[in-house]
């Protein structure tokens, strides 16, 4: 019933040629139709709401890209006509038309899917020099479906970067497919400045006419110059000099406390030198005391002067008393 509803709604919106096409809430849809660029300058896609398609880009141009808003018209190397949406909102939901006025044109059936996976741009920071890793989550019914990783510059360039069919390593870049997780892994080394553009992460689709890629992930990388090592940091008016005294005083006390330590010990060790210096200054001066001359007479008198003194007492007192 649904197959026929649709089919219903392509024929009253016209060509027959009715191409489904199925996007995420928050990523981006890029239609390849084979109509060529170049057949002529008016380029256009519209909305069908009832029995009008109302315009959402109508140009006469011979760029190779025309935008309005979130809407991109361009070509690719091979002229053929693309259309960009970006940022896929649960209203874009609908059939449109576009191509080339009163000449070739494409019609398709928009559906908007909501998953968890899929929450808009997300912003990776990283320095130049640096080995990253980005990942993302993709809805489980695109697990066994060939994953690729496309480089979108500013001017809404494509580029192909890798994949997880032929293509798992190119240059700096390598992709890995964790099934059971449901998670790409894609590693770059040697970040550079020109990294920093649009990564978009998808499945390749093919309906009808028309082939599309349906992006569930975009991320987008901003690269800076600073070392690794010197982790930025923002602050304004009295917070940075808050910020700069919090970052000195820790640095300051601890020098001072390593200044006190170290004039303690140094005061300690000179005190311990000058008690040891003084205490053999005073051994010293004692044993120089000991073996002076005068010592030695008075301490040291000879055993003979003392008797023969005693001697002369006895013999005196001897002959006094035989008188």
């Amino acid at each position: 019933m649904k197959i026929l509803l649709i089919f219903i709604l392509c024929l009253l919106s016209g060509p027959v040629d009715c191409s489904d096409v199925i996007g995420y809430s928050g990523g981006s849809v890029l239609m390849i139709s084979n109509i060529n660029w170049y057949t002529s300058n008016s380029k256009y896609i519209c909305k069908v709401k009832g029995n009008d398609c109302i315009d959402i880009i109508r140009a006469e141009t011979k760029r190779h890209q025309t935008q309005e808003g979130r809407f991109f018209l361009y070509s690719n190397t091979y002229n053929l006509f693309l259309v960009l949406i970006r940022k896929l909102k649960p209203q874009d939901a609908g059939t449109y038309r576009f191509g080339l006025e009163n000449q070739s044109n494409a019609t398709v059936n928009l559906k908007v899917v909501n998953d968890s996976c899929c929450a808009g741009t997300k912003l990776k920071t990283a320095f130049v020099g640096q080995n990253i890793t980005i990942t993302c989550s993709y809805p489980g019914e695109y697990e066994s479906n060939i994953k690729y990783v496309l480089m979108l510059d500013h001017d809404m360039n494509t580029e192909h970067v890798v994949d997880t069919d032929k293509e798992f390593q190119n240059g700096r870049f390598s992709i890995s497919d964790d099934k059971s997780a449901k998670v790409l892994r894609v590693n770059l080394s040697d970040v550079r400045e020109a990294d920093g553009v649009f990564y978009i992460f998808g499945v390749w689709n093919k309906n009808g006419s028309v082939g599309y890629y349906s992006y569930f992930t975009e991320i987008q990388l901003h690269v800076t110059g600073l070392s690794t090592s010197i982790q930025p940091t923002t602050t304004t008016g009295t917070d940075m000099t808050t910020s700069a005294a919090l970052t000195e005083t820790p640095s300051a006390v601890c020098f001072s406390s390593s200044a006190i330590i170290i004039g303690v010990c140094v005061c300690v060790a000179l005190l311990l030198i000058g008690g040891f210096a003084l205490m053999i200054y005073k051994l010293r001066h004692k044993r120089t005391q000991d073996y002076t001359p005068s010592s030695k007479s008075k301490d040291n008198k000879p055993v003979t002067s003392d008797h023969n003194t005693d001697s002369a007492h006895l013999y005196e007192n001897f002959r006094m008393s035989s008188i």
